[in-house]
């Protein structure tokens, strides 16, 4: 028998796309108000519900609440074309979101990520640690950690399965130097992060993982800092800005495995990637490495004690030849 599906929608065309795309595989029940998404609730007690955020008259968030303390196990995806609320709904207890325009395929799959339970040769899979090939645990772990923090667990466990990780589905890197997943699959983070979340979505979450990154460099890297403080304390602004800079793409070359072309004019430094992991195999209208950004960002902060705007000016996903990032001076 298949299970049930409520589809909690004010618009009437996506209603018939949803039902289009379900009825095959789910028994789909659909609502148009929220008082009506409790009744059909209490009724039929469907396994699934797609909500809606912003309906006429119960909010979706408020519904979300209701069958989730009738229901703890039904699960709730909630939809939104507006950001402000979709942290809420995920504490009324939704699973995961979604947000408006989506792409249709694009949600199903994650309909069946959330509905089908994970295989134990899955979840128990080996990783690879040979070779300098993987990402170190601590960049692996503040990524999952954004995702957790900005969308949700379920939004995790979606990317994990659709990434093909699903050995860190309850089990999360440790945050240390130790090898976690390969180049490729970083980069397959990154992809999905935007095919599941959009580009809305996405861009909090990478810049947010710049940021942490480089605060747990500093953390886990003690010694080579220290000294590169104290190097720098006859320095002038810009002399520190490009000793620091040097210092840092020295690493991230190592850890990436990929050119860091540091160049300089009268007015800016410029960091440009001829290969990059944060756009690889997508495109886009503007600028897309958001973590790069955070990351910049952070690092001039540190090395000057004032707060610079980093600004993406290149994007290898708008067809450009390098990705290339402006430092004022």
């Amino acid at each position: 028998m298949p299970k049930k599906i409520l589809v909690v929608e004010d618009e009437s065309e996506l209603i018939v796309l949803y039902d289009e795309m379900l009825h095959d595989e789910f028994k789909v029940l659909t609502a148009a108000t929220g008082k009506d998404a409790i009744e059909i609730f209490d009724r039929e007690n469907p396994e699934i519900a797609i909500m809606d955020i912003h309906l006429l008259d119960i909010s979706g968030i408020e519904v979300t609440k209701y069958i989730k303390n009738k229901s703890p196990d039904t699960i709730v995806i909630a939809v939104s074309a507006y950001g402000e609320k979709l942290k809420d709904v995920l504490e009324a207890g939704a699973s995961t979101l979604v947000q408006k325009p989506f792409i249709v395929k694009e949600l199903f799959t994650l309909i069946h990520d959330l509905t089908q339970p994970i295989s134990s040769i899955e979840s128990q899979a080996q990783i690879n640690l040979e070779g300098s090939n993987n990402i170190p645990s601590s960049l692996t772990r503040i990524a999952f950690d954004a995702v957790i923090e900005n969308m949700g667990e379920g939004s995790l466990k979606i990317l994990l399965k659709r990434s093909g990780l699903d050995r860190y589905i309850g089990n999360l890197p440790p945050y240390d130097d130790s090898p976690s997943i390969t180049r490729d699959e970083y980069t397959k983070i990154i992809q999905n992060v935007f095919y599941i979340l959009g580009e809305k979505g996405a861009k909090p979450i990478l810049y947010i993982c710049g940021k942490a990154g480089f605060k747990h460099s500093l953390e886990d890297n003690p010694t080579l800092f220290g000294v590169a403080g104290v190097a720098m304390k006859l320095m002038s602004e810009n002399k520190k800005k490009k000793f620091i800079l040097t210092k840092v793409l020295k690493r991230l070359e190592e850890i990436f495995g990929n050119p860091h072309i540091l160049e300089e004019d009268e007015e800016n430094f410029y960091v440009k990637l001829p290969l990059c992991p944060y756009c690889k195999g997508l495109t886009s209208t503007k600028p897309i490495c958001y973590t790069p950004i955070g990351f910049y960002e952070e690092v001039i902060k540190w090395a000057t004690g004032k707060p610079e705007k980093v600004e993406q000016i290149q994007c290898k996903a708008m067809g450009h030849e390098y990705c290339i990032f402006k430092i004022p001076k």
